[in-house]
Parts: structure tokens; sequence; C-alpha cells
């Protein structure tokens, strides 16, 4: 630090890749600044960095520690007179998934005296360190799969497209977290995982990402069906990913790893209408049990379970035990509970609808209200009903369409007496109203419904005089 004041340069913007940092340093080295600003790491602002054309967060380096290869560090002291001046850092040294030498296959090492100037890595600075590993033995390997690509994205090389979609912390954290889960199994929590177990991870999990994200959806799939056959729950299926994805603290997006397993997890786990899943609500599980269904339909868990019943989602059985605990496919049922929720007995029509049961058969027979067409449900009570957001839609058209008066006037009649009058069919009368034909109607205050409603026999009659288009063909025939 000391030298960089002296040709002021605070530390801590060369540590931040900040142009004028580095600028200032090359001039003062004689050296073209060009090539070393491509091969910084820029911080751009709220722990986010660039390197060439890429952009990723914090966690995608090594922050302060210092990773090296002491066998790179050996070679470049050898031979030279002043040793301390010839050991220099390596640009892909400060990328966290490089944790193999490309050189000499050994695992690069992490070294920290625990100052705040770490953020320097000074190698001079860690002459005592860089010998002790030296002496520590180590076996050769190769460069993962996961650091090839990290490498090769770098140069601006294309890879597997899955990968290549998303930032690269993204693609790399995603395929670690897989990796993890495939080598170590759910168990193991990430703040127990070393290095080398990190770089282990990303090899195992390199084999399934690389196919796309369909062999990703069916790893995910296998898992999901191993902990449903033992009744675990997401968390101890997925482990340490899972714990990733759903954390609190999670302030980066991880990318579209995150919907991919969520969506599994809704597939294949029963789970409320309105749970939180990764920060989202739930709404619209495929499984859930028949409480839950039962609670977000704000049903009567009896009546529901005759539904699924009959649905074919439930057998005598687990009728007859009046157990709220069976799992249904939630997304089969959610029509037929639809229905239900809406059906409406053709027994209340007439008072819902103030209108005779005549009246309430014309109705449904013009396709104003509409029977429960589902197979399913005419094999219970519900095939006995009505939908009833026909009925809502009836009073909403007469309130909207006809003024309320406090008494009828002169020579207005109800739609009974209208028909006797007229000599035509309450039918045709209907019709004559629906298709918006019939001008001069009314509603009666104090009444509701049909029972409210007057109309004029002598429009009626002049009407169907000369028949304006839309009527239904027997209502001609019925007005000869």
């Amino acid at each position: 630090m000391p030298f960089l004041t002296d040709l002021g340069i605070p530390l801590a913007e060369l540590a931040r890749g900040e142009g004028n940092a580095v600028v200032r340093l090359c001039r003062k080295a004689g050296y073209d600044p060009a090539p070393v600003l491509r091969n910084t790491i820029s911080a751009i602002g709220r722990r986010r960095y660039r390197l060439r054309e890429l952009e990723f967060a914090a966690e995608f380096t090594t922050g302060p520690v210092t990773r090296a290869c002491p066998v790179c560090l050996e070679e470049d002291r050898t031979g030279a007179r002043i040793p301390g001046a010839t050991i220099r850092h390596r640009l892909i040294w400060r990328l966290a998934p490089v944790r193999t030498c490309p050189l000499h296959g050994s695992p690069l090492r992490d070294l920290r005296s625990k100052r705040w100037d770490d953020i320097a890595h000074e190698l001079q600075a860690m002459t005592a360190m860089i010998a002790t590993e030296l002496k520590a033995p180590y076996h050769a390997r190769a460069v993962s799969p996961l650091q090839a690509y990290t490498m090769e994205r770098l140069d601006a090389q294309s890879g597997p497209a899955w990968l290549d979609g998303q930032d690269i912390d993204q693609a790399v954290r995603a395929t670690e977290m897989l990796g993890a889960l495939e080598a170590f199994g759910p168990e193991l929590k990430a703040s127990e995982m070393t290095e080398d177990m990190w770089d282990a991870a990303g090899r195992a999990g390199w084999p399934i990402v690389s196919q796309g994200a369909s062999a990703i959806r069916e790893y995910l799939m296998a898992r999901s069906s191993v902990s449903k056959r033992k009744r675990a729950a997401p968390r101890a299926a997925f482990g340490m990913l899972h714990a990733w994805l759903s954390s609190s603290r999670l302030s980066k997006d991880p990318g579209p790893i995150r919907a991919m397993v969520r969506d599994v997890i809704i597939e294949t786990t029963p789970l409320r209408k309105g749970h939180m899943l990764f920060g989202e609500p739930v709404m619209d599980p495929h499984l859930s049990s028949v409480a839950s269904i039962a609670k977000a339909e704000c049903l009567d868990a009896r009546t529901l379970r005759n539904v699924l019943k009959v649905a074919g989602m439930l057998n005598e059985e687990e009728v007859a035990h009046a157990s709220n605990r069976p799992v249904v496919d939630y997304t089969a049922a959610r029509d037929l509970i639809d229905i239900v929720k809406h059906a409406v007995p053709v027994s209340r029509l007439p008072d819902l609808l103030g209108a005779s049961r005549p009246l309430v058969a014309i109705l449904i027979e013009i396709g104003k209200l509409n029977r429960v067409q589902d197979h399913r449900a005419l094999e219970s009570k519900v095939g006995k009903a009505v939908d009833g957001l026909g009925v809502q839609s009836i009073l909403r058209f007469l309130e909207a369409n006809f003024p309320a008066i406090d008494e009828a006037p002169e020579g207005f009649v109800d739609l009974s007496k209208s028909a006797e009058k007229s000599r035509s069919r309450v039918k045709v009368i209907l019709e004559l109203i629906f298709l918006g034909h019939l001008k001069r109607v009314y509603r009666v205050r104090g009444e509701h419904g049909f029972a409210a409603v007057v109309v004029d026999p002598d429009e009626i009659k002049a009407l169907i005089a000369t028949p304006p288009p839309g009527l239904s063909e027997d209502s001609y025939f019925l007005m000869d």
C-alpha cells in the first residue's frame, strides 16, 4: 500500500478495478493499459463485477482470498535474481470455479493472512504460506469440464445452450448445486463443502446440465420420485439445492434453475393453495390434500369427498373413513369443483329468480340457464342443478336493462297474464325480452326477479304480427 500511495493510486480503487487507477498504474510503468483493462475484473456496483463482456456476482470471484498454484509460483522464482520480483498472480486464479492448475494439474491453494489488505493479492507478502503449500503433497487431476467451460466462455466461445442462456455465475452455481446433490446426496449442507468437494460437485453436475433443460428436469423428477416414495418433503429431496433457492437472504437471481425446481416441486409434491415456494405463492397446486382443497375452495369437506369419489379420485374406503388427509390431483378436480361451487339445485330457482317452475323450465329450454353437463357430476346430486353463474347473469340483465318503478303503468301486466292477453306463449315473450325487441318493460319495486317484471301486451301483439329476427323456429309455430 505505501508503494501505491506514493504513486497516487488508492489500493481500494485498484482492487475494485477502477479504470482511472489501472490507467494511472500502467502509465507509471510505461505499459499499454488496453490489455490490462481487458483482463481487469471491475466493480460495477451492488456487488456486481465485469470481466471482458461478462457480468457476474461477487461470489464468482475468490474475494479477499488469494488462490494460487504453488508450482507455478516456484517456476516464476526459479533462476530469478530477485525472486520476489518475478512471482505473479494469474487472472484465472481470481475466479471461484477455477480450482485446478491447467499446467500442472495441481489443486489450487487458498491463501489468506486475514488482513484488510488481502484484497491486493500481494504474493510477495505470502512467501511463507507459499513455501508451506509447496511441501504439501497433492494428487494431480485434470481440469474439470465446468472450469474449462468457464475459461472458454471468457474467451467468447460458445458452450451448451442452456448454460450460455444465462449469466456465467448463474450457470456455474446451478451446475455445482445440482452436482453436489448428485455427488453427496441431500443431507450435506453447503457450509460443510470444501473447495475440493465443490470441484467434485462441478464434475458431477456437468453431465446433467450439458444435456440441457430436458435432462435437468428428468434428473429433478427422478429425485422427487424417490423422495415421494419415502414421503419426504422437497427440502429433504433436494438438500442444499432447495436451501439455496429458498433462502430469504438470496439477493442474486439464481437463474432458470429456480423455475425448473419450483415446477417439479409443484408437479410432484402435495401443496396447499397459497403455499410460499421460493418467495412466490403457489396459486395452482397440482397435488393437494382433501383438507387443503376444502379450505382453499371454501367447501364442506364431506361434500368435497363425495365429489372426489364421483370423479374416481377417492375410493369407497377413503370416503367411509371421513379422512381429509388423502392427496388427490387438484388440477384434475378443479373443473368439477368449480361446477360444484356454483351449482344451484333446480328446486331453489323459483325463489332465486322470482319465477314459476314452468318459467324456470323455459329459461333452461332457451339456454339462459344451463344444466350441469359434466357426466361425472350427473352421477351425484349435482346433476340435478344448474350453473349458478347463469342465475346471477339473468338478474343482472333485468336490473341493468329495465327501470324500476313504484307502480305498473295502466295496461301493463306480469309475464303470465301478458301471454294470455297477447295470445302468445311465455317462451316468445322471454325471447323478445332477452333479444332486446321488447322495449316497454319495467320492474315494480318490492318484487324480486321475474315477479317484478311487467310488460305491455299490445307491444307484444305488434311484434308478433311481424316477427323480428332471432326467435326460435318453434316460436313461430306456437304463435300461429
